[in-house]
């Protein structure tokens, strides 16, 4: 499974450490991004060196090929005092990769998966462990997720719909005048 993104608190990487600690199904991870979290995703990373890899000088433009070597990416966003996740680019970039995504209920983030992944509460860590684990044993699930993804990739979020979007919200708000 793979993570992309900042090395932050508020992205949820103490509940994704957590739920690797208590995993029974046999599992690897891919850590991308860096931040201030990068010390502590390091410290316990020590624990498992054949099964964590951290990478934090990929360029945006190799992204796809980190993408590529996950099975699953997963987006444990947290929301906090002042934050909650307002996209999530990442769960965009996996379904163009027919990457099956597992996504927190954290601000938007349910609103852009819809049906094409998995959404468990953000606090909810049994869910996250069933999730992860389930994703992991049943590869006809990622399989279809994965497909879900990249259909939902190329009917909503490449560049000719999300300009028609755009063109159809101003033509309301003008039409509503």
């Amino acid at each position: 499974m793979g993570y992309l993104g900042r090395f932050v608190p508020e992205k949820g990487l103490d509940l994704l450490m957590g739920v690797l600690d208590s995993l029974a199904t046999p599992w690897r991870a891919l850590f991308v991004g860096s931040g201030v979290m990068e010390s502590s995703l390091r410290n316990w990373a020590k624990r498992y060196p054949e099964q964590v890899r951290i990478c934090t000088d990929v360029k945006h433009n190799q992204v796809p090929q980190y993408l590529n070597a996950m099975d699953i990416l997963v987006a444990p966003s947290q929301t906090v005092s002042n934050w909650q996740e307002q996209f999530g680019r990442m769960l965009i970039e996996a379904f163009a990769c027919g990457i099956p995504v597992i996504g927190s209920d954290s601000g938007e983030i349910p609103y852009v998966i819809k049906d094409a992944g998995l959404v468990v509460g953000e606090k909810d860590q049994m869910g996250w462990i069933q999730a992860i684990s389930d994703l992991l044993n049943s590869p006809s699930q990622r399989q279809e997720l994965g497909q879900k993804g990249l259909e939902r990739a190329h009917k909503v979020y490449i560049w000719p719909s999300v300009a028609n979007q755009h063109l159809q919200f101003f033509n309301e708000l003008s039409d509503s005048r």
